[in-house]
């Protein structure tokens, strides 16, 4: 598994290894050097899965265990990374995988949309689901698909970083007829039905892009 500058790895006996830069101990061991060595407190967990993204790396136990490493942000733990880092602004939403929030980062001052997930129980399958969401949302690269950042945990929760949309379809569809000032019921202008199909043609090319991943999801 690739982060930004480091390498998780796993073999056949189920002992992790990690190599590359450990700057933000993204590699779970005390070293800074670059060497590919294995992880060796992980020895006796049973771990069965691993994940790692920008900055921060994920293990999996056979009975539900999580192991995280992630950057240490200020004087305190990863456990406050959110607060640490973002402003938030307000919710955008809820669903059952959790809540979307709109902040804004500190450091570079852009805005985000950063979704919370409660991790409910500790079972192998859910933490499955949830891990398996996080894996589709870092494989699709499409200027149709709201773009994935980074994600990590925080005690009861998983947190993940999103590119922020200042409008979604349906907004879209509700202020188009005041737009092109048509009164609902009459008909389509030639530009206002050209328009329509074009954001149409935008919503098949985001789906064929999760279709044409290695493990088609369709949300």
């Amino acid at each position: 598994m690739n982060g930004w500058n480091f390498v998780l790895a796993i073999n056949h006996v189920n002992h992790v290894f990690s190599g590359g830069n450990n700057d933000c101990r993204q590699l779970g061991r005390h070293t800074k050097r670059l060497g590919f060595e294995i992880i060796s407190e992980l020895n006796d967990k049973n771990i069965t899965q691993i994940c790692c993204d920008y900055m921060h790396s994920l293990a999996l136990t056979t009975n539900g265990q999580v192991y995280a490493w992630v950057p240490k942000v200020g004087n305190n733990s990863f456990e406050s990374h959110y607060q640490n880092l973002f402003e938030e602004l307000s919710a955008i939403g809820s669903g059952g995988f959790g809540t979307v929030f709109k902040v804004k980062h500190r450091f570079d001052e852009h805005i985000y949309a950063v979704k919370r997930v409660q991790l409910k129980d500790s079972s192998e399958d859910y933490i499955k689901s949830i891990l398996n969401e996080v894996k589709n949302l870092g494989k699709v690269r499409s200027e149709y698909v709201v773009q994935y950042y980074n994600s990590w945990p925080e005690t009861n929760f998983l947190y993940i970083q999103m590119e922020f949309c200042s409008q979604n379809l349906r907004n879209i569809l509700e202020i188009k007829p005041k737009v092109f000032d048509r009164d609902l019921g009459e008909a389509m202008s030639s530009y206002e039905y050209f328009i329509s199909c074009e954001i149409f043609r935008q919503i098949l090319e985001s789906v064929q892009s999760f279709t044409e991943t290695s493990n088609p999801t369709i949300y």
